[in-house]
């Protein structure tokens, strides 16, 4: 059996296929195996930075950079994944060499990964214990032929649970991105005509970032009424090396019209640019979003400008979703734009690409295959995780003929409120006749106001047809059951968000959860209402206040 074991190995990882791995490097850029840093200039396709192409070495003890390379070699992933992966890697050899010291690779056992486990659980969040133990997973998995490398002694399952990532901050509220859309349309302000293009692309379509910044200078077509922009893709084809083009109609008129014109201006631009100044890497040549080395900055009467160092005026450089969020931040600063709790909210370009989706499934009812055709996915998964639940549209939708919150029929202690007085009368006459169904597991929690029909005689399984009905007579003496029932479906649309298998259930609790919240601000009002009343009769001498009354108007 030992001798199966070293014929399958020797043939494997001999000398000349280590050789052979060498090699490979060719495929990857000019730079030779020996390089502590390698910049994969054959995988460069678009207009990022050289670091984010380039895989680093320097870093690793030398004992162990010869093996790590080989890693890198083996992997089939991207450049950026890759070197994700080798930081975690590397920050396992320097606990393994801190802690067992004079032991070589092969003599890693489960007892000293386990004993590293305990130290990520000490030392990083769920999240990254997760992320740097699949690192060594793959590590010794990738590795484990080699006869440097022990039999696999990481676990089988990664022991760090999957932390579900809530996504909803990914979405730009809409009191945001009106003061965004504002700013971006408003050409007295000084805003280089790059960035305010990128804007718009970046608003406008289900692209990511890096797309939009590696347009070329020759993206747009014209076909009789209409523009086709032709965009790189590299995410979904499977090797990063050779790019796909989506191409994505723009009907010119309205909104459409002026995305074109943009367009149209920052070609000019960009050529005339290019006739006078050089560009900072050879490779940006060919890209639409070349740019000086700008920064938004105040001048001395506080307003915006666009500032140009000396030393970055005399080249080009390609316009980069790094630079672009870090200019969003100086600009949300600078123009003071906030989000509804009056915090300064400054976007990424990654997060416009979820609000373009999310508006189209939501708002533009674009069916799931038809968003696909925009963002590029091959994978109908990838589009639920950018769909985002948009409860407040939901809940306008939903709520557009129902009456406003404080003016809705309620009833709290022995009054009921927003009613006409014969309906009022005929409804305390006998309340138990027009009783509905329950919330949060109280019976009898509301009215229904239509006496000469509906009439639900003690309850209807349909709960939430009541709810979305205007003669729907809340009782705000069951107000903390209401908001237990409103947690239980913010919980249920929490599970079911990311899960295209309970779509329906998805539909569903955000479809409740919005009813809530509008019956929630009802009973609100209506208790507010009923201590007004309280406090004017008292003011009128009316009556006294009893001690009842003076809790209900502390406490509620």
């Amino acid at each position: 059996m030992k001798n199966q074991q070293i014929a399958k190995i020797t043939p494997l990882y001999t000398d000349t296929l280590r050789q052979q791995l060498k090699q490979k490097v060719t495929q990857y850029g000019e730079f030779s195996f020996e390089d502590e840093k390698w910049y994969c200039s054959l995988k460069h396709k678009d207009n990022q930075r050289k670091y984010a192409y380039t895989l680093y070495f320097n870093k690793i003890a030398p004992k162990y950079q010869e093996i790590v390379k080989y890693y890198a070699l083996l992997k089939r992933a991207s450049i950026s994944a890759i070197n994700k992966n080798i930081i975690y890697i590397n920050f396992f050899l320097n606990y393994f060499e801190k802690h067992f010291p004079g032991l070589e690779l092969k003599d890693i056992n489960k007892k000293i990964i386990a004993s590293y486990e305990s130290f990520l659980r000490e030392k990083k969040s769920p999240y990254m214990c997760r992320i740097a133990y699949n690192a060594i997973q793959d590590f010794f998995k990738t590795m484990s032929e080699f006869p440097e490398f022990p039999a696999i002694p990481t676990k089988n399952k990664n022991p760090f649970p999957q932390i579900k990532e809530n996504n909803d901050h990914k979405y730009i509220p809409k009191e945001v991105y009106k003061q965004w859309d504002a700013v971006m349309k408003n050409e007295e302000l000084d805003i280089p005509l790059e960035f305010r293009t990128a804007y718009w692309l970046l608003r406008s379509f289900p692209n990511r970032g890096t797309e939009v910044l590696s347009l070329k200078i020759d993206c747009l077509k014209s076909f009789y009424s209409y523009y086709v922009l032709n965009v790189p893709t590299w995410k979904q084809n499977g090797g990063y090396l050779v790019e796909e083009i989506k191409a994505i109609p723009i009907i010119y008129g309205g909104h459409g019209e002026y995305v074109v014109s943009l367009i149209k201006r920052l070609q000019e631009q960009t050529k005339e640019r290019l006739k006078k100044y050089p560009v900072a890497e050879e490779y940006y040549s060919k890209y639409l979003f070349l740019s000086f080395g700008f920064s938004f900055t105040k001048d001395e009467n506080g307003k915006l400008k666009t500032n140009i160092p000396t030393h970055y005026n005399k080249k080009l450089y390609a316009l980069n979703g790094e630079k672009m969020n870090r200019e969003f931040r100086k600009l949300a600063r600078i123009l003071k734009i906030k989000d509804k709790n009056g915090n300064i909210y400054a976007p990424t370009t990654h997060q416009f690409r979820h609000n373009a989706v999310t508006d189209r499934r939501y708002l533009g009812g674009y069916t799931t295959e038809q968003t696909m055709v925009l963002t590029g996915h091959k994978n109908k998964n990838m589009v639920q995780k950018y769909t985002h639940p948009l409860k407040d549209i939901q809940k306008e939708i939903l709520t557009k003929n129902l009456t406003q919150p404080e003016k809705a029929p309620v009833a709290f202690k022995t009054q009921i409120m927003n009613l006409d007085e014969k309906t009022i009368k005929r409804l305390n006459q006998n309340p138990q006749a027009y009783l509905t169904w329950e919330a949060g597991g109280k019976k009898g929690v509301g009215m229904c106001s239509y006496i000469q029909g509906c009439n639900p005689s003690g309850g209807t399984a349909v709960l939430f047809e009541c709810y979305a009905c205007n003669w729907f007579v809340p009782n705000a003496n069951y107000y903390e059951a209401y908001k237990k029932e409103l947690e239980y479906w913010e919980n249920v649309m929490k599970e079911t968000a990311d899960n295209p298998k309970r779509a329906a259930s998805f539909e569903n609790a955000i479809r409740n959860v919005s009813l809530l919240e509008r019956i929630i601000e009802i009973c609100e009002n209506g208790i507010e209402q009923y201590k007004e009343k309280i406090i004017e009769k008292i003011k009128k001498g009316e009556m006294d206040e009893p001690e009842s009354e003076k809790n209900t108007t502390a406490n509620t």
